[in-house]
This record gives C-alpha cells, structure tokens and sequence, in this order.
C-alpha cells in the first residue's frame, strides 16, 4: 500500500515531550550524541532517505533533523536492526559495521511540541498507519512529504512522535534541527560499541529476544 500525500491544510494533533525527559540514540561517535543530520553530504546532495526526512522547509532550504527513541532498546532496533526485515527466513547484523557508534542520551531543556503520529493523530491526519509508520523504505519519499507538509505548516512544532515501528512498546520521534539551537544537551554513556562491552551486551539480549543473529 503505497502512501498518499498529504493535501493541506492538515488537522494535526499535538504532543508534549517534557524538558528533562532523555531520548535515546545510537550515533555516530564522532559527533555528539544531540548532532544534526545535516541532510546533506559534503558535496550538497540529499543523503539516503528516511521514513521523515530528508525534507525542505518552505524557502527550499534543507532541515536537518535528529532521530530518537524513547528507550535504549528503540534506539537499538531503529538503528542497528532497522534494515532486518520482520519476515526474513534468517536475520543477521554484523555489529562490525557498527563499531563506531554509540549510546547518548539527549536532553531538551524545554518541552518539546511534537506532531502526534500515534492513532488518535493519524486520525485527524486521515492516514492509514500502514501508509505512513509501517511503510517499507521503497515508500520513504512519499512518507517524507507528510514531514514536510507538517514542518511548513506548522511553525512551532519541534518535531514528529510516532510509535516505533521496529520496537511498537516504545515512542520513536525526529526532531527538526532549524527549531532547535541551543535546546538539546547530549550525553554519551561510555565509548563505541567495539570498546563498550555493556553496549554490546544490550544489543545481543535486544537480539537474542527479536530472533536476530547479532554477531
């Protein structure tokens, strides 16, 4: 089912997420943990797409956005398992491609106003959870447009909130880095994976538990 756009004026539903609260991420270490993908590489070019982004605000001028979950484990399946497919005959993850990364908790020190992606603001969106949060990558530029309907209308939102598809226990959310400046602190909880058994520890249970073969 592929995704519809999105035709406003939308009807979005709003969240808080409060000043205080940790967002988990796995990042790359080097850079901090609350960086920005700039959307962007170093010749200009849009990067790979994801489900919200890359997008463009209403002058045409990139965003650059930050993703996140609400637990360590999201953070895990949405980074490190989030190219395992649920039906797969069998699921394997060379940790070797993510020595580098990291586990950083995130800071705002400021409640966060988020566009609710969850079913009550899927309602009020009129969009089918299917089309837009359980869609495949071959869908993401189409998902991607609600992003940025969303960030162009609505001038004060920080960001997305939405149920995790890889982990649905636990909130997934992307943040727009052009709302942000100076909002977000960032903290790493030990080094990368190639040197932080606790880390590794954690991902292999999250594996282990998920029927994926984590080596």
């Amino acid at each position: 089912m592929s995704c519809r756009a999105p035709v406003p004026p939308l009807d979005p539903l709003f969240d808080t997420w409060p000043a205080g609260q940790v967002i988990h991420v796995i990042h790359d270490t080097a850079f901090p943990p609350e960086s920005f993908n700039p959307g962007v590489d170093q010749a200009g070019k849009l990067r790979k797409p994801t489900r919200f982004a890359p997008i463009r605000d209403a002058k045409g001028k990139v965003v650059p956005y930050l993703y996140g979950g609400s637990a360590l484990d999201c953070a895990i399946f949405e980074t490190v398992f989030h190219e395992v497919p649920i039906d797969a005959a069998d699921k394997f993850v060379d940790l070797d491609s993510f020595a580098q990364h990291g586990y950083g908790q995130v800071i705002p020190n400021r409640d966060l106003k988020l566009v609710d992606l969850t079913s009550e603001g899927l309602h009020r969106l009129k969009v089918l959870k299917e089309e837009l949060i359980a869609s495949t990558a071959r869908d993401y530029p189409l998902t991607a447009r609600w992003a940025e309907a969303l960030h162009r209308q609505c001038e004060d939102a920080d960001g997305l909130l939405w149920m995790s598809r890889q982990r649905d226990r636990d909130q997934a959310l992307v943040l727009f880095g052009d709302r942000l400046a100076g909002v977000l602190g960032g903290t790493c909880v030990g080094g990368p994976l190639e040197r932080n058994p606790t880390l590794r520890e954690a991902v292999v249970r999250a594996a282990l538990r998920a029927g994926i073969d984590a080596d």
